[in-house]
């Protein structure tokens, strides 16, 4: 609402108290229509919730119950669960005004487009879609951006309450609904060389020998399918020997308790059962904690700034460093003597294993770039110079410890659900909270 007021109209007015009364009339009904727009429905704490709050977020849940076809609840009970939950978002968000959680613009971009990517859609792309039904992108992102520090003080107050053991990770994968959600399949290929009822021990013994042979056969390269059709009696030899993929539990329980210990690719020693003597073959699996990753085992010299040493010492030492290592010096030796890694230093500067991600961003991107046996000319991270060397790759079945992550989050994930509400009534409880919403 505008008002507007010409120089000319006021100096009109020739009475004080006349332009007095008609400017606390004015003030008076200004202040009346603004109180119809908006009004506070609920002080808490130090911060309130204003009627138009509540009444955005009613409509939502109204036109999401109707575009569902289900039965409105009365109007009351909607806006009491609504003004309840944005009593609780209120806490939350003061709680961290106070802790100082910021969420910075680069991280509420990711999230946005990891949103729009589940609608198969760029950012651009998305803004336009919302835009175009309605929505205000800015609103949006604000949003977005509330919710996640919710999230973030949520983990906060429930996270550190939590507490999982190795044996709740375990009897969870052991047990039939962990089986069913975390349940892989195998790709299995089999060769059975039968022992005939009333062989002799001189004639099991050569019949192993002559599965230790074609073992030996397949790890040369030989073909497994051909193999298969020419000495195996098991009922699938025709085909190649393949099984089907299977689960865990739809493979004999013989083949089972090696098949998930091998690795893609990968033979097992020959398997002696009443009917013979079974060699099995991991062709592939798959399902939802199957993961490999592409790993890299290096080593390195860590030289770091110090008190006693500027930036441009460091940088000249690790030169020196990389000029001995290629003349040819001991890479372990010259770990030892300078690196300022103290959990590789005595190692000779071995990392171990890789996963993607595990180093800062500079030291990894030129991990990368180095190949097998070479080394990388000096590199700047977060934490100092360094001179890398790539000592071997290779693609690493991480699985198993993929299902253990999965149980571990489906763990936490229900214990911070029930962490959760108890941890909200507590927030809420101790909250002061005065509703001015009339009945």
């Amino acid at each position: 609402m505008k008002l507007k007021f010409s120089i000319k109209s006021i100096n009109q007015i020739k009475t004080f108290p006349f332009l007095t009364a008609c400017c606390l009339l004015l003030s008076l009904n200004i202040h009346s229509k603004i109180e119809l727009l908006d009004r506070v429905v609920a002080v808490v704490d130090s911060g309130v919730i204003m009627e138009s709050q509540l009444n955005s977020r009613v409509e939502e849940i109204l036109q999401r119950i109707k575009n569902d076809n289900a039965e409105l609840p009365p109007l009351n009970l909607i806006e009491e669960q609504v003004l309840d939950r944005l009593i609780i978002e209120e806490i939350q968000l003061q709680i961290a005004d106070r802790a100082g959680i910021k969420i910075s613009d680069s991280e509420l971009n990711q999230t946005l487009a990891r949103v729009a990517a589940q609608n198969n859609l760029s950012l651009e792309e998305f803004r336009i879609k919302l835009e175009g039904e309605g929505t205000s992108y800015r609103s949006f992102r604000d949003t977005i951006r509330k919710e996640l520090i919710i999230q973030r003080v949520q983990r906060g107050k429930v996270g550190a309450k939590i507490d999982i053991s190795e044996q709740e990770i375990e009897n969870f994968i052991n047990s039939e609904e962990g089986k069913t959600q975390l349940a892989e399949q195998y790709n299995v290929q089999h060769i059975l060389l039968s022992v005939s009822r009333g062989s002799t021990e001189k004639e099991i013994e050569e019949i192993k020998i002559n599965a230790n042979s074609l073992i030996s056969r397949l790890n040369d390269g030989e073909n497994f399918e051909k193999l298969a059709a020419s000495f195996s009696a098991g009922q699938n030899a025709l085909e190649g020997g393949y099984l089907g993929w299977r689960t865990e539990a739809e493979l004999p329980s013989l083949f089972a308790e090696v098949v998930t210990e091998l690795k893609v690719g990968e033979i097992a020693s020959p398997l002696r059962s009443g009917a013979g003597f079974h060699i099995l073959k991991l062709i592939d699996k798959r399902g939802n904690t199957v993961k490999f990753l592409d790993q890299t085992l290096a080593r390195h010299i860590l030289v770091q700034p110090s008190e006693i040493r500027t930036e441009n010492q460091a940088e000249e030492l690790i030169n020196t460093i990389y000029e001995r290592l290629t003349s040819g010096e001991d890479f372990k030796q010259l770990a030892r003597q300078y690196s300022e890694d103290p959990g590789t230093k005595m190692d000779g500067g071995e990392l171990g294993w890789s996963n993607p991600g595990d180093y800062d961003p500079a030291f990894e991107q030129t991990l990368n770039a180095t190949k097998i046996g070479e080394l990388s000319k000096p590199v700047k991270s977060s934490f100092g110079w360094h001179v890398i060397e790539v000592m071997d790759r290779r693609n690493e079945d991480v699985s198993q410890e993929e299902q253990k992550d999965r149980a571990f989050r489906i763990i936490f994930d229900r214990k911070f659900e029930q962490e959760l509400q108890s941890t909200l009534i507590e927030l809420r409880a101790e909250a002061y909270v005065d509703i001015k919403l009339s009945s």
